[in-house]
């Protein structure tokens, strides 16, 4: 049966809610081919109606909420007879939805859609879950015996996945790796390996604890090991605390997730990471979703940005044996620079970049030119564009108003993610995202980072947010099951409001760079704050000091901003060079942090009026860089039309390979094929040349090329090859390169390499080779020349290569035979 036969047999009775959620849910593990994803897309819409029916059984959804879901359900996968109490609402309040009630309880639709959109092709798109004509589907990369022994995987989801993981595995201690990986692409892999390849700690630091839960529960389901891994959050059972305290006191935890706030704030976990960075305990440091970062750092969670001062702390304490990872989706160059200011070291920073556009937005704009049209725009959207639909709002009043408009019409299903929402319902509106349980979700900016919901189909903005990479961020949240999903962006456009959005965009602009002045006056705040300490040139500064242009009234009002104020300045000025940042703590008696700085200029700082002259050029920088950003998203806001969206986006992300599905400019799109392995750049990372096994180094000697006879003819099949990759591992070899053929489950603990794959990683990566590598060559004349031309290419690093093919396989450009041509010993295959 499919996806909507098991639909039908449940809304008839004809099979019970969990039976049908067990046979829909194999669908979802399908890879591979665009009819397995679509039917996947129909399985999580057919999840979505099961569970709706159920919340309306029970009373936790209304009418009107059953109908939105079911003109999705029907447009997705066609009628449906459903049953009588669905059947009664869809004949109270359907006709707005386009529903029409047919005999024997039989309900279809009409696709209507908002008279203001312009055309109606990208919504036809995705109901038909029509991709491009030349969209790309994964191919999965074969797998090693590395990832057979600790995951339940036998092959990797693309090759961009494999070659981060082993890049990843073979990172010199004391580097930074900055990994780069499109949405869905299985960053999460990198992470997991890296725990269960390591002799010690990986601790991931999170950005929400909703992600922590999703990778805390993915490691469970993918790993073979299950009882060192571990979570910590704040709403937490004592006795799950007290078993991480204990894991760790034992060094016995292999995975921990975290939030930066969730370490700092606790005395006992925080000493005991450090003990665990002292002692060589801790070998991996994570930092997921790490594009979040320089944008939380200004006013949301500056902890991430303070965590890269204790990072560099752990490092040391280390003695520079610590690895850092930073994974994200695709960056800017500001980001990038970013990051590796936070949390890299000078001359050992690697960038793995598998930078990509998005492949499934189609892009809808329209100018509203009141607030009450723009109000109106985002109510039609909700009612007739598909779903699951995020709507993002700038600020938590406005999800909370549009959320008390649709309650007023009867809706009881439909939440809000701001800011302002406390702990324990954002878990319970996360976990109901995830599990299909919301058709729509009014959010900030901070909804939806890192959590796997795939089938998002919808995502309207009803704000211009502050720059163009956030709202390509927010957009990404769509269609990351492969199919097409639709941006509807819906500003209020006005040249004459100072309250159109582009202008409150802009204030929120102007309100991440502190002017000079009050730097100035922050900086005083601090220093002279009874808390703080001053020795010379090294101080502890007490980031909830009051500036003097502030009442203690109007601090306390400020809160936590105006730490986050603090914190910003002290990280801008470490950032320009008038300042160290050594050490941070949290003062739980305040509520705040406490930095422990190295005054680099100490004339300067001391004197406001030199201070004030000195942070005007860097100030400047700051400034214009924030602008840059936002003038992009504004341009594109006033002339829609002027530029293929495709373009923007690549210009902003310039890595990437343009790709646009349709936008103002271009109705049917102007689609680029991709190469085929989209690793951009080559990581700038050079390994010296290891020795394999004692055994090899003698069979070798100071040779760098070995020939082991193949003394059978034609293609190598897979009995040869297992033979062969089982030698290889036993010699200790890091790199084992075989036929274009997809095997599975070869004997091998290294990197497991086709000939076309091999050809790239030899010329973008070849420090992946520094443990050796064994090929299995062929028959064909052309191919093994190809093979071998490459494999010279590696003998220039000192990499060991060992030959398997006929003593006799000719060197073309050499008109000799290969026994007579390479530098090295020959010997049987029994040898090896």
């Amino acid at each position: 049966m499919d996806s909507i036969e098991i639909l039908r047999q449940y809304l008839s009775g004809a099979m019970k809610a969990n039976f049908a959620e067990a046979e829909l849910q194999k669908f979802l593990n399908q890879a591979g081919s665009l009819s397995n994803l679509r039917e996947a897309t129909r399985a999580r819409c057919a999840l979505g109606v099961i569970r709706r029916t159920i919340q309306f059984r029970r009373g936790e959804a209304s009418s009107q909420d059953i109908c939105l879901n079911l003109r999705d359900a029907i447009l997705y996968l066609g009628h449906l007879k459903v049953p009588q109490r669905v059947y009664e609402a869809a004949k109270d309040v359907g006709k707005d939805y386009g529903l029409i009630c047919e005999p024997d309880s039989v309900v279809s639709c009409l696709q209507k859609t908002p008279a203001w959109l312009p055309h109606n092709k990208y919504v036809e798109d995705v109901y038909a879950l029509r991709s491009a004509e030349n969209a790309e589907v994964e191919e999965p990369s074969i797998g090693d015996s590395i990832l057979s022994s600790c995951t339940k995987f036998q092959c990797y989801k693309n090759f961009e996945q494999k070659i981060a993981v082993h890049t990843a595995l073979n990172l010199p201690g004391g580097h930074t790796l900055l990994v780069s990986l499109p949405t869905g692409g299985g960053k999460s892999l990198i992470t997991q390996v890296l725990a269960s390849e390591t002799n010690g700690l990986t601790l991931v630091i999170v950005p929400t604890v909703a992600l922590a839960l999703d990778q805390y529960h993915a490691a469970k389901t993918n790993l073979l090991f299950q009882e060192e891994i571990y979570c910590y959050r704040g709403a937490q059972s004592d006795h799950d605390r007290i078993a991480i305290i204990h894991a760790l006191s034992q060094k016995k935890a292999k995975l921990l997730f975290a939030s930066p706030e969730a370490i700092f704030k606790n005395t006992e976990l925080f000493r005991l990471l450090e003990d665990a960075a002292k002692c060589g305990y801790m070998r991996n440091i994570v930092v997921d979703e790490a594009h979040v970062v320089p944008d939380w750092g200004i006013f949301f969670r500056p902890d991430f940005q303070i965590f890269s001062v204790i990072l560099k702390k752990w490092r040391n304490l280390s003695q520079n044996t610590l690895k850092t990872y930073l994974l994200s989706a695709t960056l800017s160059d500001d980001v990038v620079e970013t990051l590796f200011f936070l949390f890299g070291s000078p001359g050992k920073n690697v960038q793995f970049r598998c930078d990509a556009l998005r492949q499934e937005p189609r892009f809808y704009f329209y100018p509203a030119k009141t607030r009450h049209e723009q109000d109106e725009c985002v109510m039609q959207a909700i009612l007739l564009l598909p779903k699951p639909m995020v709507v993002y709002v700038l600020e938590p009043k406005e999800a909370a108003a549009l959320q008390a408009r649709l309650q007023a019409l009867g809706y009881q299903n439909i939440p809000i993610f701001t800011g302002e929402t406390k702990e324990n319902v954002r878990d319970q509106v996360l976990t109901g995202w995830k599990n299909n349980q919301y058709d729509v979700v009014i959010a900030t900016s901070a909804f939806g980072i890192g959590v796997d919901k795939p089938n998002v189909r919808t995502i309207v903005h009803s704000c211009v947010p502050e720059n163009l990479s956030r709202y390509y961020q927010e957009v990404g949240r769509g269609g990351r099951d492969h199919m097409p999903s639709l941006s509807v962006f819906v500003p209020y456009r006005s040249n004459m409001d100072g309250n159109s959005d582009v202008h409150r965009a802009w204030g929120l602009v102007n309100k991440r760079v502190l002017t000079v002045p009050l730097m100035v006056s922050r900086w005083t705040g601090m220093m002279e704050s009874s808390r703080g300490q001053v020795d010379g040139d090294i101080c502890v500064l007490d980031t909830s000091a009051t500036p003097p242009h502030m009442t203690i009234d109007e601090a306390e009002y400020a809160g936590n901003r105006n730490s986050a104020w603090n914190i910003n300045l002290l990280l801008f000025l470490h950032r320009t060079g008038f300042i160290d940042l050594l050490d941070a703590k949290y003062d739980t008696e305040h509520n705040s942090y406490q930095l422990t700085a190295k005054l680099l200029n100490l004339d300067v700082l001391n004197d406001p009026v030199q201070m004030a002259l000195a942070l005007e050029n860097p100030w400047q920088k700051e400034a214009e860089l924030q602008l840059h950003g936002y003038t992009i998203i504004r341009d594109l806001v006033q002339k829609p039309e002027a530029t293929c969206w495709g373009r923007v986006f690549k210009h902003l992300f310039p890595l990437s390979q343009e790709v646009c599905n349709g936008c103002p400019v271009d109705k049917n799109g102007r689609f680029t094929t991709d190469k085929k392995y989209k690793l951009r750049t080559s990581p700038e990372l050079t390994l010296d040349p290891s020795i394999p096994s004692r055994k090899l180094d003698r069979l070798m000697g100071s040779y760098t090329t070995m020939l082991v006879a193949r003394t059978v003819t034609g293609e190598p099949n897979s009995e040869e090859i297992q033979i062969v990759s089982k030698k290889a591992c036993e010699a200790g070899l890091g790199t084992i390169i075989i036929p274009d053929v997809f095997y599975d489950n070869l004997p091998f603990s290294g990197l497991v390499l086709t000939y076309s794959e091999f050809y790239f990683v030899a010329s973008m990566a070849p420090y992946l080779f520094s443990r050796g590598v064994l090929c299995i060559f062929g028959d064909d004349n052309n191919t093994n020349q190809a093979l071998y031309d490459n494999l010279e290419k590696l003998q220039g690093y000192g990499y060991r290569c060992v030959l398997y093919c006929n003593e006799f396989m000719p060197i073309v450009k050499a008109r000799k035979a290969i026994k007579d041509y390479i530098d090295g010993y020959m010997i049987p295959l029994d040898r090896l």
